[in-house]
Protein backbone atom coordinates (compact mmCIF):
# COMPACT_ATOMS: atom_id res chain seq x y z
CA UNK A 1 0.00 0.00 0.00
CA UNK A 2 0.90 3.34 -0.77
CA UNK A 3 2.07 6.26 1.84
CA UNK A 4 -0.46 8.34 0.45
CA UNK A 5 -3.60 5.98 0.54
CA UNK A 6 -3.11 4.99 3.88
CA UNK A 7 -3.10 8.37 5.40
CA UNK A 8 -6.71 8.56 3.74
CA UNK A 9 -7.30 4.93 4.81
CA UNK A 10 -5.81 5.26 8.66
CA UNK A 11 -8.09 7.68 10.08
CA UNK A 12 -10.85 5.31 8.91
CA UNK A 13 -9.08 2.25 10.09
CA UNK A 14 -9.24 4.20 13.74
CA UNK A 15 -12.81 5.25 12.96
CA UNK A 16 -13.98 1.47 12.85
CA UNK A 17 -12.01 0.46 15.64
CA UNK A 18 -13.28 2.93 18.02
CA UNK A 19 -16.62 2.41 16.62
CA UNK A 20 -16.94 -1.29 16.62
CA UNK A 21 -18.76 -3.43 18.98
CA UNK A 22 -16.02 -5.65 20.48
CA UNK A 23 -18.21 -7.18 23.36
CA UNK A 24 -21.00 -7.87 20.93
CA UNK A 25 -18.81 -9.97 18.71
CA UNK A 26 -16.75 -11.73 21.43
CA UNK A 27 -20.10 -14.41 21.32
CA UNK A 28 -20.17 -15.04 17.56
CA UNK A 29 -16.09 -15.63 17.70
CA UNK A 30 -14.47 -18.99 18.24
CA UNK A 31 -12.17 -16.55 20.75
CA UNK A 32 -15.04 -17.17 23.63
CA UNK A 33 -14.22 -20.64 24.02
CA UNK A 34 -10.70 -19.79 25.87
CA UNK A 35 -12.52 -16.79 27.45
CA UNK A 36 -14.69 -19.85 29.61
CA UNK A 37 -10.86 -20.40 31.52
CA UNK A 38 -8.95 -18.15 33.56
CA UNK A 39 -6.07 -19.90 34.43
CA UNK A 40 -3.15 -19.36 31.40
CA UNK A 41 -2.86 -23.02 30.52
CA UNK A 42 -5.94 -23.82 30.50
CA UNK A 43 -6.77 -20.85 27.93
CA UNK A 44 -3.84 -21.27 25.98
CA UNK A 45 -4.89 -25.52 25.25
CA UNK A 46 -8.55 -24.04 24.56
CA UNK A 47 -7.44 -21.12 22.29
CA UNK A 48 -5.25 -23.73 20.62
CA UNK A 49 -7.66 -26.24 19.57
CA UNK A 50 -10.14 -23.24 19.08
CA UNK A 51 -8.09 -21.71 16.61
CA UNK A 52 -7.22 -25.37 14.94
CA UNK A 53 -10.63 -25.99 14.62
CA UNK A 54 -11.51 -22.50 12.75
CA UNK A 55 -12.59 -23.47 9.55
CA UNK A 56 -15.90 -23.45 7.70
CA UNK A 57 -18.83 -22.10 8.71
CA UNK A 58 -19.02 -21.15 12.74
CA UNK A 59 -22.18 -22.92 13.34
CA UNK A 60 -20.47 -25.77 11.88
CA UNK A 61 -17.35 -26.23 14.11
CA UNK A 62 -18.96 -24.40 17.70
CA UNK A 63 -21.43 -27.58 18.69
CA UNK A 64 -17.67 -29.89 18.24
CA UNK A 65 -15.79 -26.95 20.45
CA UNK A 66 -18.49 -26.65 22.96
CA UNK A 67 -18.15 -30.75 23.59
CA UNK A 68 -14.52 -30.56 23.92
CA UNK A 69 -14.91 -27.48 26.72
CA UNK A 70 -17.70 -29.85 28.44
CA UNK A 71 -15.81 -33.44 28.32
CA UNK A 72 -12.26 -31.12 29.89
CA UNK A 73 -14.36 -29.68 32.36
CA UNK A 74 -13.32 -26.81 34.13
CA UNK A 75 -9.65 -27.51 34.14
CA UNK A 76 -8.36 -28.99 30.40
CA UNK A 77 -5.00 -28.61 30.90
CA UNK A 78 -4.88 -30.82 33.92
CA UNK A 79 -6.74 -33.58 32.12
CA UNK A 80 -4.22 -33.01 29.37
CA UNK A 81 -1.76 -33.53 31.32
CA UNK A 82 -3.13 -36.50 33.54
CA UNK A 83 -3.90 -38.40 30.42
CA UNK A 84 -0.55 -38.25 29.06
CA UNK A 85 1.62 -39.26 32.08
CA UNK A 86 4.00 -42.33 31.91
CA UNK A 87 0.41 -44.02 33.53
CA UNK A 88 -2.30 -42.43 31.95
CA UNK A 89 -5.11 -41.70 34.40
CA UNK A 90 -8.10 -43.59 32.91
CA UNK A 91 -11.29 -40.70 33.72
CA UNK A 92 -8.76 -38.27 31.82
CA UNK A 93 -8.27 -40.76 28.71
CA UNK A 94 -12.05 -41.45 28.97
CA UNK A 95 -12.19 -37.64 29.04
CA UNK A 96 -10.15 -37.05 25.84
CA UNK A 97 -12.20 -40.10 24.18
CA UNK A 98 -15.66 -38.73 25.12
CA UNK A 99 -14.28 -34.81 24.32
CA UNK A 100 -13.43 -36.48 20.06
CA UNK A 101 -16.00 -39.12 19.76
CA UNK A 102 -17.08 -37.39 16.42
CA UNK A 103 -15.67 -36.92 13.24
CA UNK A 104 -15.60 -32.78 12.04
CA UNK A 105 -15.65 -32.53 8.03
CA UNK A 106 -12.16 -35.01 7.16
CA UNK A 107 -10.73 -35.08 10.93
CA UNK A 108 -11.83 -38.30 12.49
CA UNK A 109 -12.02 -38.61 16.07
CA UNK A 110 -8.58 -40.29 16.14
CA UNK A 111 -7.19 -37.08 14.92
CA UNK A 112 -8.84 -34.57 17.14
CA UNK A 113 -8.34 -37.23 20.17
CA UNK A 114 -4.23 -36.88 19.02
CA UNK A 115 -4.21 -33.34 18.65
CA UNK A 116 -5.46 -33.11 22.35
CA UNK A 117 -2.72 -35.50 23.19
CA UNK A 118 0.23 -33.80 21.30
CA UNK A 119 -0.94 -30.91 23.56
CA UNK A 120 -0.62 -32.59 26.66
CA UNK A 121 2.60 -34.00 26.25
CA UNK A 122 4.32 -30.04 25.06
CA UNK A 123 2.83 -29.54 28.29
CA UNK A 124 4.99 -32.38 29.91
CA UNK A 125 7.48 -31.21 27.73
CA UNK A 126 7.85 -27.12 28.20
CA UNK A 127 5.84 -26.82 31.47
CA UNK A 128 3.29 -24.27 29.15
CA UNK A 129 2.60 -24.00 25.48
CA UNK A 130 4.27 -20.73 25.13
CA UNK A 131 7.34 -21.80 26.66
CA UNK A 132 6.93 -24.96 24.04
CA UNK A 133 6.87 -22.09 21.32
CA UNK A 134 9.78 -19.68 23.00
CA UNK A 135 12.13 -22.99 22.35
CA UNK A 136 12.05 -22.02 18.57
CA UNK A 137 12.02 -18.28 19.06
CA UNK A 138 16.09 -17.25 17.82
CA UNK A 139 17.80 -15.62 20.99
CA UNK A 140 20.07 -13.34 18.17
CA UNK A 141 18.07 -13.70 14.98
CA UNK A 142 19.93 -13.25 12.12
CA UNK A 143 19.22 -10.74 9.62
CA UNK A 144 17.49 -13.22 7.47
CA UNK A 145 15.54 -14.47 10.68
CA UNK A 146 14.39 -10.84 11.23
CA UNK A 147 13.17 -11.05 7.86
CA UNK A 148 11.21 -13.72 8.09
CA UNK A 149 10.12 -12.82 10.95
CA UNK A 150 7.25 -15.08 13.34
CA UNK A 151 7.08 -17.37 10.35
CA UNK A 152 10.10 -19.18 11.04
CA UNK A 153 9.56 -20.02 14.79
CA UNK A 154 5.81 -20.90 14.36
CA UNK A 155 6.21 -23.01 11.84
CA UNK A 156 9.20 -24.87 13.84
CA UNK A 157 6.97 -25.07 16.97
CA UNK A 158 4.02 -26.30 14.76
CA UNK A 159 6.55 -28.91 13.18
CA UNK A 160 7.41 -29.98 16.81
CA UNK A 161 3.54 -30.25 17.89
CA UNK A 162 2.75 -32.53 15.00
CA UNK A 163 5.59 -35.08 16.21
CA UNK A 164 3.92 -35.27 19.65
CA UNK A 165 0.52 -35.67 17.85
CA UNK A 166 1.71 -37.91 15.73
CA UNK A 167 3.20 -40.76 18.36
CA UNK A 168 -0.33 -40.18 20.26
CA UNK A 169 -2.04 -41.90 16.61
CA UNK A 170 -3.30 -45.18 16.07
CA UNK A 171 -2.39 -44.72 12.32
CA UNK A 172 0.43 -41.94 11.62
CA UNK A 173 1.08 -42.71 8.77
CA UNK A 174 -2.49 -43.00 7.18
CA UNK A 175 -3.84 -39.64 8.58
CA UNK A 176 -0.46 -37.78 8.49
CA UNK A 177 -2.07 -35.30 5.69
CA UNK A 178 -4.98 -34.56 8.40
CA UNK A 179 -2.12 -34.15 11.25
CA UNK A 180 -0.39 -31.51 8.60
CA UNK A 181 -3.37 -29.76 8.22
CA UNK A 182 -4.19 -29.44 12.32
CA UNK A 183 -0.22 -28.36 12.70
CA UNK A 184 0.54 -26.58 9.64
CA UNK A 185 4.50 -25.91 7.90
CA UNK A 186 5.08 -22.17 7.18
CA UNK A 187 7.13 -23.35 4.27
CA UNK A 188 4.41 -23.59 1.26
CA UNK A 189 2.14 -20.71 0.32
CA UNK A 190 -0.60 -21.42 3.09
CA UNK A 191 -1.59 -18.09 4.86
CA UNK A 192 -1.46 -20.31 7.78
CA UNK A 193 -4.71 -17.91 9.34
CA UNK A 194 -5.79 -20.42 11.87
CA UNK A 195 -2.35 -20.47 13.93
CA UNK A 196 -1.68 -16.93 13.32
CA UNK A 197 -5.03 -16.72 15.08
CA UNK A 198 -3.69 -18.27 17.85
CA UNK A 199 -0.84 -16.00 18.29
CA UNK A 200 -3.11 -13.11 17.75
CA UNK A 201 -5.49 -14.26 20.95
CA UNK A 202 -2.07 -15.31 22.97
CA UNK A 203 -0.13 -11.80 22.10
CA UNK A 204 -2.40 -8.87 21.90
CA UNK A 205 -3.56 -6.98 24.78
CA UNK A 206 -6.85 -7.65 25.94
CA UNK A 207 -7.90 -3.98 25.71
CA UNK A 208 -10.81 -4.48 23.74
CA UNK A 209 -11.69 -7.74 25.93
CA UNK A 210 -10.82 -10.46 23.13
CA UNK A 211 -7.26 -11.26 22.88
CA UNK A 212 -5.62 -12.60 26.20
CA UNK A 213 -2.07 -10.72 26.44
CA UNK A 214 -0.60 -13.80 28.27
CA UNK A 215 2.37 -14.50 26.41
CA UNK A 216 5.40 -11.89 26.77
CA UNK A 217 7.41 -14.43 24.39
CA UNK A 218 6.82 -12.03 21.13
CA UNK A 219 5.67 -8.77 21.20
CA UNK A 220 2.51 -7.30 19.39
CA UNK A 221 4.54 -5.60 16.59
CA UNK A 222 5.81 -9.15 15.33
CA UNK A 223 1.96 -10.73 14.50
CA UNK A 224 0.99 -11.45 11.24
CA UNK A 225 -2.84 -10.64 11.40
CA UNK A 226 -4.65 -13.55 10.66
CA UNK A 227 -5.58 -13.76 6.94
CA UNK A 228 -8.70 -15.88 5.82
CA UNK A 229 -11.21 -14.90 2.76
CA UNK A 230 -12.79 -12.79 5.05
CA UNK A 231 -10.06 -10.47 5.37
CA UNK A 232 -8.15 -11.05 2.06
CA UNK A 233 -11.26 -9.88 0.26
CA UNK A 234 -11.79 -6.90 2.63
CA UNK A 235 -8.22 -5.85 2.14
CA UNK A 236 -8.32 -5.98 -1.00
CA UNK A 237 -11.09 -4.25 -1.56
CA UNK A 238 -9.69 -1.41 0.52
CA UNK A 239 -6.22 -1.57 -1.36
CA UNK A 240 -4.51 -2.95 1.91
CA UNK A 241 -3.63 -5.96 -0.07
CA UNK A 242 -3.12 -6.61 -4.50
CA UNK A 243 -4.95 -9.97 -4.26
CA UNK A 244 -7.82 -11.36 -2.73
CA UNK A 245 -6.57 -14.86 -2.37
CA UNK A 246 -5.78 -15.85 1.19
CA UNK A 247 -2.14 -16.94 0.56
CA UNK A 248 0.75 -15.99 2.44
CA UNK A 249 1.72 -13.36 0.15
CA UNK A 250 -1.46 -11.58 0.79
CA UNK A 251 -1.12 -11.83 4.60
CA UNK A 252 2.41 -10.58 4.55
CA UNK A 253 1.08 -7.49 2.06
CA UNK A 254 -1.72 -7.06 4.62
CA UNK A 255 0.81 -6.84 7.65
CA UNK A 256 3.05 -4.16 5.65
CA UNK A 257 0.49 -2.05 4.77
CA UNK A 258 -1.19 -2.49 8.70
CA UNK A 259 2.04 -1.46 10.10
CA UNK A 260 1.82 1.90 8.27
CA UNK A 261 -1.30 2.54 10.53
CA UNK A 262 0.19 1.06 13.88
CA UNK A 263 3.40 -0.08 13.88
CA UNK A 264 3.28 -1.30 17.27
CA UNK A 265 0.21 -3.30 16.85
CA UNK A 266 -0.62 -4.46 13.24
CA UNK A 267 -3.26 -7.11 14.05
CA UNK A 268 -5.21 -4.54 16.54
CA UNK A 269 -7.74 -3.65 13.50
CA UNK A 270 -8.23 -7.58 12.64
CA UNK A 271 -11.27 -8.90 14.31
CA UNK A 272 -13.36 -5.57 13.43
CA UNK A 273 -12.29 -5.99 9.98
CA UNK A 274 -12.50 -9.67 9.80
CA UNK A 275 -16.37 -9.32 11.42
CA UNK A 276 -17.53 -7.09 8.62
CA UNK A 277 -17.27 -10.45 6.56
CA UNK A 278 -17.81 -12.83 9.61
CA UNK A 279 -20.76 -11.30 11.21
CA UNK A 280 -21.53 -8.09 9.41
CA UNK A 281 -22.34 -8.80 5.97
CA UNK A 282 -19.50 -7.20 3.55
CA UNK A 283 -19.62 -9.76 0.32
CA UNK A 284 -17.05 -7.87 -1.90
CA UNK A 285 -19.73 -6.79 -4.19
CA UNK A 286 -22.02 -3.27 -3.79
CA UNK A 287 -24.93 -3.66 -1.29
CA UNK A 288 -26.79 -0.67 -0.39
CA UNK A 289 -28.30 -2.21 3.25
CA UNK A 290 -24.65 -2.94 4.21
CA UNK A 291 -22.15 -0.42 2.13
CA UNK A 292 -24.00 2.59 2.62
CA UNK A 293 -23.62 2.74 6.26
CA UNK A 294 -20.12 1.22 5.98
CA UNK A 295 -17.77 3.76 7.76
CA UNK A 296 -14.89 2.39 5.56
CA UNK A 297 -17.04 3.15 2.18
CA UNK A 298 -14.54 6.25 1.07
CA UNK A 299 -12.08 3.93 0.15
CA UNK A 300 -13.84 0.78 -0.86
CA UNK A 301 -13.48 -0.61 -4.32
CA UNK A 302 -16.55 -2.04 -4.37
CA UNK A 303 -18.75 1.32 -2.83
CA UNK A 304 -16.51 3.52 -5.63
CA UNK A 305 -18.52 1.08 -8.49
CA UNK A 306 -21.50 2.28 -7.73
Amino acid sequence: MSTPRIVRLGPLLERHYERFDFKNHVPKDPVRFPHLYRKPRDIEVIGFVAAAMAFGRVSAFEPHLARICEHLGDNPADVLLAATQEVPDKDALDAVTQATAWKYRWLTPEDLRAMLLGLGKALHRWGSLEESFRAFVPVKPTKKQQEVGVWEPLGAWSLALRELALSCHPTPSERHRAMAFLFPSTDGAAACKRQHLFLRWMVRPATEGVDFGIWSVLRPAELVPPCDTHTARIGHALGLCSSADPSRTTADELTRSLRLADKDDPARFDFALAHLGISGGCRAAYMPTVCDTCGLREMCRWWGKI
